[in-house]
């Protein structure tokens, strides 16, 4: 294991050469990152953990509470035993939601073998169908399971735990990109802190993200859109964004974008590969450590 610590501070905003963040943010908070500091955050002590898997260039993604759990995106067909051996050796067995972003096969692909295993109270979904196999599979687990989707087509607020969360749907009826530029969108904020969670966003729907005023672009850690594959507007979006860390799932052989990797150096942004290993975000409202 890797740590390190940086501070998010003004001075560090200068140091980088990137502009103030509109949200205010308190003195001496920061992304905490070092094992052996007497601020570590303790998983006992947390609010919410964050756990993004290592499913190769996919999105697997599990939001745990005090007492429930959200899953974000469900990886591949073939990558779905390391989320369920992930729920048994912990203990898992019902999700509250699962939120499948939208229907590419590394997003929605091992989701009817959750599906299958795990009880689920909620699936959320964007309002759009596919004719791929893996929505097909997904489709048929959800009707075994008696579940109807949330088909999402307005803002929705939820409230876990003390965790709040916004989904925000996509704008349009039809996009170029027609599966990615479906992607849900959420922020989560604990306390001081806000998550952003971007799907595979492309140039359209960052387009929607920027414009949008339904929430206040600026948040402390981000999950690249789309792999860190660069579009024309991933400049203005992440500098809009300012993420103090970033957490790109993406794989050895489907790297991210050269020119991603130097926007987000130029922020000063912390960034964590999933093709690394599973990134792990513990937050108690106050700080955020970030462990792989």
């Amino acid at each position: 294991m890797r740590n390190r610590i940086f501070l998010l501070c003004f001075a560090f905003a200068l140091l980088f050469g990137c502009a103030p963040k509109e949200r205010p943010k308190e003195q001496g908070a920061y992304i905490e990152q070092d094992a052996a500091s007497d601020g570590e955050i303790q998983e006992q002590d947390c609010l919410v953990k964050v756990t993004f898997f290592d499913v190769g260039k996919g999105d697997a993604i599990l939001i745990e509470t005090s007492g429930h759990r959200v899953m974000i995106d469900a990886g591949y067909d073939d990558t779905s035993e390391i989320i369920l051996s992930y729920f048994k050796d912990n203990g898992i067995e019902k999700l509250d939601y699962l939120l499948i972003t939208h229907f590419d096969k590394d997003h929605v692909g091992g989701a009817d073998h959750i599906l299958r295993e795990v009880e689920t109270k909620n699936v959320l979904q964007p309002d759009y169908e596919s004719d791929s196999e893996q929505y097909q599979e997904y489709i048929m687990s959800m009707e075994e399971q008696d579940i109807i989707p949330n088909k999402i087509t307005e803002t929705m607020n939820l409230s876990l735990d003390g965790i709040d969360f916004l989904v925000y749907p996509p704008q349009k009826a039809d996009y170029k990109e027609k599966d990615n530029d479906f992607s849900l969108v959420v922020s989560m904020t604990c306390g001081e802190k806000h998550f952003l969670f971007t799907g595979d966003c492309e140039k359209e729907r960052l387009t929607e993200l920027l414009t949008q005023k339904e929430f206040d672009l600026t948040h402390d850690v981000l999950k690249i859109p789309h792999h860190g594959r660069k579009e024309k507007n991933s400049g203005e979006f992440l500098k809009a964004v300012s993420p103090e860390a970033a957490v790109i799932t993406s794989s050895d052989d489907k790297p991210a974008d050269d020119e991603i990797r130097k926007m987000l150096k130029k922020l000063g942004t912390e960034v964590y590969f999933t093709n690394d290993g599973t990134v792990t975000c513990l937050c108690d409202g106050v700080r955020v450590s970030v462990k792989t």
